[in-house]
């Protein structure tokens, strides 16, 4: 009769152990942070957009290793969409938090500047990232150049389809002062690449924020530009929708496709000659100079206003070295 008591009490403690072991790990694994508190000499937040874009994936990889090199421990903070009150709410309590710096992707330009002032009263350093379409005041920047992304995806094109085609233009909405210049940067690099090369530009389409709106977008291209010969499409999460209706209605090599970006899809499409290739942001050195700059500012180094980060193209030329580099980054983790 004891021993079933106590053979009782022991499986109800070790069930017990179980779940609370189980509770801890999850508790770990969402603190998504970098560096242990105890070694680092600053703590830093980077706020990222809680979306399964392969962009923030290589972000972070960047600014861990910068993390590691320059002491600090980083937190990153996630935000939906680009909802600038969310935003600054999660930047003040950062602040109240009394972390040493913040880093973030502006959703406008007021509201930036809102909070850019509130983290200098509060002697707390600000540096913005993936975003050269307006100038904040005292705030360091870390980007890719919208015209050169627009530019080297016009050339793509060009290259694409030769001289005398038509083109068509996907881009994300232009809801906020800052993304109306981003968009007018990248439609003067494209169109700059091209009058080079003779290519008419028809029709910029817009894309609102949700998942089946690319799908929508192509299927009105293909029936009203029936005589488009290459589609550009500057949206990294849209450019594997894209590439689909063009499979779904036998048009792959009818209608050339350049992209934005490296998701896995992606560069899968383009290895099949789906997508003929795409525009890439460095998004591992945009996430290493998020943080170091942010660090070199802790330690009192000066640093520009400004921290321009390069862009690649991926074609059938050089996908398949690209997907061997990313395979060996990821076996030496």
């Amino acid at each position: 009769m004891l021993r079933g008591i106590f053979g009782l009490l022991f499986g109800m403690l070790l069930f017990l152990l179980v779940m609370f072991g189980q509770l801890f790990f999850r508790e770990d694994k969402s603190n998504d942070a970098i560096s242990s508190k105890n070694d680092a000499d600053f703590h830093i937040q980077i706020l990222v957009q809680n979306t399964d874009e392969y962009f923030w994936t290589n972000f972070k990889d960047g600014a861990k290793d910068a993390s590691e090199e320059m002491k600090v421990h980083t937190e990153f903070v996630p935000i939906t969409g680009k909802d600038g009150e969310a935003i600054q709410d999660a930047v003040e309590k950062g602040i109240y938090a009394g972390v040493d710096g913040i880093a973030l992707k502006p959703a406008d330009a007021i509201g930036t500047s809102e909070i850019a002032e509130e983290a200098r009263l509060k002697g707390i350093p600000l540096v913005v990232y993936e975003n050269d379409s307006y100038n904040i005041s005292g705030v360091p920047t870390v980007a890719s150049n919208s015209y050169t992304i627009g530019s080297m995806a016009g050339k793509m094109a060009a290259d694409a389809v030769g001289n005398g085609a038509k083109a068509v233009v996907i881009m994300n909405e232009a809801g906020e002062e800052g993304d109306i210049l981003y968009r007018n940067l990248s439609i003067q690099g494209i169109t700059e690449a091209f009058s080079v090369n003779d290519v008419q530009l028809e029709e910029i389409y817009t894309l609102k924020q949700n998942m089946f709106d690319a799908e929508k977008v192509t299927y009105s291209i293909i029936s009203k530009h029936k005589d488009a010969d290459v589609i550009i499409c500057l949206d990294e999460k849209s450019t594997p929708g894209v590439a689909q209706v063009l499979v779904d209605n036998n048009l792959v090599g009818d209608i050339k496709l350049v992209g934005y970006g490296s998701m896995p899809l992606t560069l899968d499409y383009v290895e099949r000659g789906v997508v003929y290739g795409t525009v890439c942001p460095n998004a591992y050195e945009i996430g290493y100079f998020t943080v170091k700059q942010l660090a070199q500012v802790l330690n009192g180094v000066q640093i520009s206003d400004y921290k321009s980060t390069p862009l690649y193209t991926i074609d059938a030329s050089n996908v398949a070295d690209y997907n061997d580099q990313i395979a060996g980054q990821a076996g030496e983790e």
